[in-house]
């Protein structure tokens, strides 16, 4: 097997896994009923990726307790929505794959514009502005309430366990309520929870001892956080390699916190790096190299012996598997990688790297129509996620011929979907080379990720045996000749 490391089993506690793949965290948006639980196409999304063969899901935000902040769009462990959360266990355990939830204590001074406009006042560890409205600040929550809150962890952990789900992780990165009670730049408290990096620890902390108490010793609870804000200041993120004086939480005191939370008890460490102020790390886009982040778990697990989960465009299972191998990491986690394709485990188990659709890194189809297009969360070159069940592409009853007029992103995937299907694809191009507009977006080397789309689409198109016609325009000649039973027009824009 070409990629054996990455395929070896391994234990987050006393829970095996059977490969370094996770899932990496990702708010399914839009795929959330009215109670907090999942809906059958957040299954069906997740499922998918069991089926394709990931090691471990770990899902997006789920929220504990509604008593000082609204739930919003994210899941909420509650009695009423517990039963999906089991039927989410049983689908991917099926597969063999691990399923932790990921339980956030909440936004705090990141909460969205809109639910502050409709008059809630945001909630953090001090009075500090909130992250979408600066001119708004934000309330400290008492000594009371953070204790409320860590009585809830313990209490949404028992019913997890119970549903069947395997493990936690606690979401303590990119400027969370966690995050901010355990940086200083925004916790000025003088209570128990405010001053040392011990103390500004100890809410989470309070929180791992109360899933153990509630939930068992056994059951493991990994802590994600950014290893680095990369941070100038409020609302200022650094670019890499900026000479910059960081604000927010540096490499050395992230490495003394991957100690302090290992002694604490926790099960695992999953490093990332940025917070809302440094998006840019936070959400690496496609100017951002692969595997941006993993030095920072590398750093990590120099300091710990738990199981570090590094995270960061690790799409290219040669570079997954030179991560483990290396021992940066022990477990790569992969997030819009398994959205553009959910079966990049099994690709590339078999080794058949040149099958796995990459993606792009462009943001549009996930996080952009989540955040700002209020749509459910999807993939630009992957329609199919988060539709998992509705755009299953069966083989038709009456296979047809098939004309495309144009060999651009949309004649290239319309005459993939046709072949899939079962018809006779011919695709025509006047051009000398498939690609339309992926051809120039391609060429600057920050933009490589669109060339190997490229390269992914003509191996499909050759696979599926689409007939291929470059330098022929399609004309009312050719289509009187060719006699097609259906025409497609994909001959593209032209620049205004």
């Amino acid at each position: 097997m070409k990629f054996e490391r990455l395929f070896e089993p391994i234990s987050i506690g006393k829970v095996n896994i059977k490969n370094r793949i996770a899932m990496a965290p990702m708010v399914p948006g839009g795929l959330v009923d009215h109670d907090g639980g999942f809906t059958q196409r957040a299954i069906d999304y997740y499922t998918e990726r069991a089926f394709g063969g990931v090691g471990l899901i770990i899902s997006g935000c789920t929220k504990v307790s509604e008593k000082v902040e609204p739930r919003t769009t994210l899941m909420f462990v509650n009695r009423r929505s517990i039963s999906s959360f089991s039927e989410l266990a049983e689908s991917v355990h099926y597969y063999g794959t691990r399923i932790f939830i990921q339980l956030t204590a909440g936004l705090g001074s990141v909460i969205v514009g809109s639910v502050i406009d409709s008059g809630f006042k945001p909630v953090s560890a001090s009075a500090i502005p909130a992250f979408w409205r600066p001119n708004v600040t934000a309330r400290a929550l008492t000594t009371e309430e953070v204790e409320e809150i860590v009585d809830a962890f313990g209490k949404a952990a028992q019913l997890l366990r119970a549903a069947g789900i395997d493990g936690i992780e606690l979401h303590g990165h990119e400027g969370y309520l966690f995050d901010q009670f355990s940086t200083a730049i925004w916790n000025k408290r003088n209570d128990k929870y405010g001053g040392s990096l011990e103390d500004r620890l100890r809410f989470p902390i309070e929180v791992l001892n109360a899933i153990k108490d509630k939930a068992g010793k056994d059951f493991p609870v990994v802590y994600r956080y950014g290893l680095k804000h990369y941070m100038k200041g409020f609302r200022t993120g650094a670019l890499p390699h900026e000479d910059y004086v960081e604000a927010g939480r540096d490499v050395a005191e992230g490495l003394e916190m991957a100690k302090l939370l290992e002694k604490a008890g926790f099960d695992g460490l999953h490093v990332d790096a940025g917070s809302y102020d440094s998006w840019y790390w936070a959400h690496p886009p496609t100017y951002q190299p692969h595997g941006c982040m993993v030095d920072m778990a590398a750093e990590a697990k120099k300091c710990v012996t738990i199981p570090v989960i590094t995270v960061g465009r690790l799409g290219i299972p040669e570079l997954a598997e030179k991560v483990v191998a290396e021992g940066k990491a022990d477990i790569v986690a992969l997030g819009r990688a398994l959205l553009a394709d959910p079966h990049w485990p099994r690709k590339a188990r078999e080794g058949k790297v040149e099958e796995i659709r990459p993606c792009t890194g462009c943001h549009d189809g996930c996080l952009h129509r989540e955040m700002y297009q209020f749509k459910p969360i999807s993939c630009a070159i992957n329609p199919a996620t988060g539709r998992e069940r509705l755009y299953t592409l069966g083989v038709v009853t009456q296979p047809q011929k098939v004309l495309i007029a144009g060999g651009g992103v949309a004649g290239m995937e319309a005459a993939r979907v046709a072949a899939i299907r079962g018809c006779e694809v011919t695709l025509y191009e006047k051009g000398e080379k498939l690609g339309g507009h992926l051809i120039a977006g391609s060429v600057p080397d920050f933009k490589r990720d669109i060339k190997r789309l490229l390269d992914w689409y003509v191996i499909q198109l050759e696979r599926l045996g689409v007939k291929i016609r470059l330098q022929v325009e399609v004309t009312p000649e050719l289509i009187k000749k060719e006699k097609p039973d259906k025409i497609i027009i994909a001959t593209g824009s032209t620049p205004i």
